[in-house]
């Protein structure tokens, strides 16, 4: 034994600690150098561990590279569904698959639209509400699911508070108020006077209970007194038909049906409940110029995710569906369809649609409208 105190007290180690206790010294180790039993084996395995021990460190540190990553940096990774609460064949419906067309080439995936209609939309609204928030299923609605049945129901599978996370607004068509040709007045300010002293003829026919063109009727009675008496309709076709029969004195419905009657000269625009002049029908003023600027309404076509989908994916969306909007091919495919485009941003989505919800929930409420049999 040489003069290292540490070598001594190794030495007296038991056999079997002292092999375990040369594998566990470092490799500049004095007794390891100088101990006469040390074997390639034990050689072996003195540089094994270290190794081991780089390896595991290496590891680790690609793992924690992978968390540190976003996790939506390769979205989308697969196709992206729009689910459509409402059956195939409407505008909503070619609004989608017009607008996935145009996203397929943009984002490099296939878009697939899905229709899952029933009661009102909430079918589909709620599988969406269910569904992964991983950035590839999206709602591709019109308002009534979010900010009217919640009102007009009372109780949905889904709160429609907190269950969905906004990305955009894809496009309007505002409600227009009409009549026939023959009812004796050409605006909202002679409506207004003839209700005073006709109003047995203040009927107003819509597509149905709880639609929009019924809450907008709502609405114009809470804010002008116009006293106006809903008449619920199975759909357009019976409204239409009565309205032009004279059956029904005025009806309100979105410019997607009315443009093409108003247009032929079968109906006589009133007002249209939009901010500003439609770019569909330009020649018709606006209940604001009538001096109601609150009358803003009509369906509306948006796209939201599963609450918890990441912002950076709801940014990267709406920045490209916005993007489509703004294509001249595009707006004028809209426009054929009675249809104006919108876009906004997930932040000014959010603010817009808790605003729709509160005004909404109060006019259903004061009218009394439901849903529920």
């Amino acid at each position: 034994a040489g003069g290292n105190p540490s070598c001594h007290r190794a030495e007296r180690l038991s056999a079997p600690l002292q092999e375990v206790g040369a594998r566990r010294q470092s490799e500049a180790s004095p007794c390891l150098t100088t101990n006469p039993k040390e074997t390639p084996v034990n050689v072996l395995v003195k540089f094994r561990r270290p190794l081991a021990l780089a390896a595991a460190v290496v590891a680790t540190a690609f793992a924690f590279a992978a968390q540190a990553q976003p996790r939506d940096a390769a979205w989308p990774s697969k196709p992206i569904r729009f689910v459509i609460p409402f059956a195939a064949g409407g505008s909503l419906d070619v609004v989608a698959r017009l607008m996935g067309r145009h996203l397929e080439g943009r984002l490099g995936q296939n878009v697939v639209v899905e229709n899952r209609p029933g009661a009102g939309g909430t079918v589909g609204a709620d599988s969406v509400a269910r569904a992964a928030a991983d950035g590839h299923t999206f709602l591709f609605t019109a308002q009534g699911p979010l900010v009217l049945n919640p009102f007009l129901m009372k109780r949905l599978p889904y709160n429609a508070e907190t269950a969905f996370a906004p990305v955009t607004i894809v496009a309007e068509t505002p409600n227009v108020l009409v009549t026939n040709q023959a009812f004796p007045v050409a605006n909202f300010t002679d409506l207004l006077a003839f209700a005073k002293s006709n109003p047995d003829k203040m009927t107003f026919g819509t597509q149905g209970v709880g639609t929009t063109g019924h809450v907008t009727g709502e609405l114009i009675n809470q804010l002008t007194g116009l006293g106006l008496t809903h008449v619920a309709y199975q759909g357009f076709p019976p409204a239409l038909t009565d309205v032009l029969a004279g059956r029904v004195g005025m009806m309100i419905g979105d410019t997607i049906n009315l443009v093409p009657r108003i247009r032929s000269g079968q109906l006589r625009p009133i007002a249209i409940a939009s901010a500003r002049r439609s770019t569909v029908l330009p020649q018709v003023p606006t209940f604001a110029e009538a001096g109601h600027p609150e009358i803003v309404s009509g369906p509306w076509f948006a796209v939201l995710a599963p609450a918890g989908t990441g912002i950076e994916i709801r940014r990267k969306l709406s920045d490209e569906m916005r993007q489509i909007l703004n294509q001249g091919e595009v707006q004028e495919k809209l426009k054929e369809l009675g249809v104006e485009s919108r876009g906004m941003t997930p932040e000014e989505f959010d603010t817009y649609l808790k605003a729709e919800y509160k005004r909404w929930g109060g006019v259903i409420r004061k009218a009394g409208i439901t849903l529920d049999k």
